[in-house]
């Protein structure tokens, strides 16, 4: 098999498409991440990137605090839309159900989960922040859950990929089996 060289701009996976909450003069703000992920289990910790010019890190700086939302794929319009327009020129909570859980910060109920945090390191980068986030809880709504435990399927989750010039949001596929067991067939 012939392989080529890319551009390092390109994202050769997929990503879950989250909404990141924050408060900004004393109102809740949105925006979409991409560059997000859950990095420790006990604690809880969390990171996502994001750009230094958004909004949103204003927030985040100021208060410490931030959820992440995880829309379902029902969601599409309004996450793009989030995504394409800058919380210096729209209110985006006008677009969401809001709750809060123990900290101040904006937690959207149409998400399927909402995660609240707290800033445990902040990371400079030459056109990013790192932000190491610390989860004091997370909330999902009941029908999301089957036998009382998150259900993928019915969460319907939206998926990024990041192909310069051709970024797409994907459903989350079929099940292809499960983890740590269909290596042991393997073996055999």
């Amino acid at each position: 098999m012939y392989k080529t060289k890319l551009d390092q701009k390109f994202s050769p996976y997929q990503m879950p498409c989250v909404i990141i909450g924050t408060i900004i003069n004393e109102k809740p703000n949105f925006m979409i991440c991409t560059w997000v992920s859950r990095v420790n289990r006990n604690p809880p910790l969390w990171i996502a990137s994001i750009n230094k010019k958004h909004l949103t890190m204003i927030g985040i700086k100021e208060t410490n605090l931030f959820s992440i939302n995880f829309p379902s794929a029902d969601l599409i319009k309004k996450v793009d839309y989030i995504g394409i327009t800058s919380g210096r020129d729209i209110d985006k909570s006008s677009l969401f159900e809001i709750f809060y859980g123990d900290l101040n910060v904006p937690l959207i109920k149409e998400c399927t989960l909402s995660i609240e945090l707290k800033v445990k390191k902040l990371i400079e980068l030459s056109d990013h922040y790192i932000i190491l986030g610390r989860a004091i809880n997370s909330y999902i709504g009941e029908e999301y859950k089957t036998n009382g435990v998150p259900d993928m399927k019915k969460m319907k989750p939206v998926i990024y990929t990041g192909v310069e010039k051709k970024s797409t949001y994907w459903l989350l596929g079929e099940k292809l089996g499960d983890a740590f067991k269909l290596g042991k067939e393997f073996k055999k």
